[in-house]
């Protein structure tokens, strides 16, 4: 029996459940000691006031420590200039309106900087679910299309996967969540705002004479 394969997509703007926000901390000092001290310092301070705000430490994590030699180009020679300690603290917010309160704070209160923050979309949300169903219905519509043109029927469903079924004769981008970032405006303004949440989904069908 003769088949067509389709691949339904379907693509929405939805309000983000949470933004992940990566401070990181660094401080150049004549011996490593010195650098490990002052950044674990600052990382404590940056902990304290996220308590202060409500988090739990289930909410931040440290994304490594690394300390080493620094070296400036100085007299036609590479010169050791002290030894630099850096690390990183990556936080969850659900409130949007604390992402400004914890990038202002972290900056001026522990000498942090920004280096990410990405609005995200929770597994859960019911978001996800609608834009796998539009994305079915995608594909129906179509398989119908190609059907009709032909003269043909559309027969029962064969196979439904996530994954291309046969191999593609080019390669086909994927839908991702678009990530949305920072202001970089003087006036610290921070809103999640809507993202872009898409799904798609490969779909067999039999072909009726």
């Amino acid at each position: 029996m003769s088949s067509v394969t389709v691949r339904g997509s379907a693509i929405a703007a939805v309000t983000p459940d949470r933004a992940e926000l990566t401070l990181s901390l660094t401080h150049l000092a004549a011996d490593p000691a010195a650098a490990l001290d002052h950044v674990a310092a600052a990382s404590q301070q940056l902990e304290a006031m996220l308590e202060r705000h409500g988090f739990t430490r289930s909410d931040w994590a440290t994304e490594g420590v690394q300390v080493g030699e620094e070296h400036q180009w100085k007299n036609d020679s590479n010169v050791l200039v002290g030894f630099r300690a850096t690390t990183a603290l990556s936080v969850t917010i659900r409130s949007a309106e604390l992402v400004s309160v914890v990038i202002r704070e972290g900056v001026t209160g522990a000498g942090a900087s920004v280096r990410n923050l990405v609005w995200r979309v929770d597994a859960t949300n019911p978001a996800r679910r609608e834009l796998l169903a539009e994305a079915a219905r995608d594909a129906r519509v179509r398989a119908n299309a190609y059907v009709e043109a032909l003269a043909l029927r559309l027969g029962e469903v064969e196979i439904i996967s996530e994954v291309a079924i046969e191999p593609e004769p080019s390669p086909q981008p994927r839908a991702m969540m678009a990530m949305a970032k920072a202001s970089d405006s003087a006036e610290l303004s921070v809103s999640g705002g809507l993202v872009e949440l898409g799904a798609e989904v490969y779909v067999r069908f039999a072909i009726l004479r």
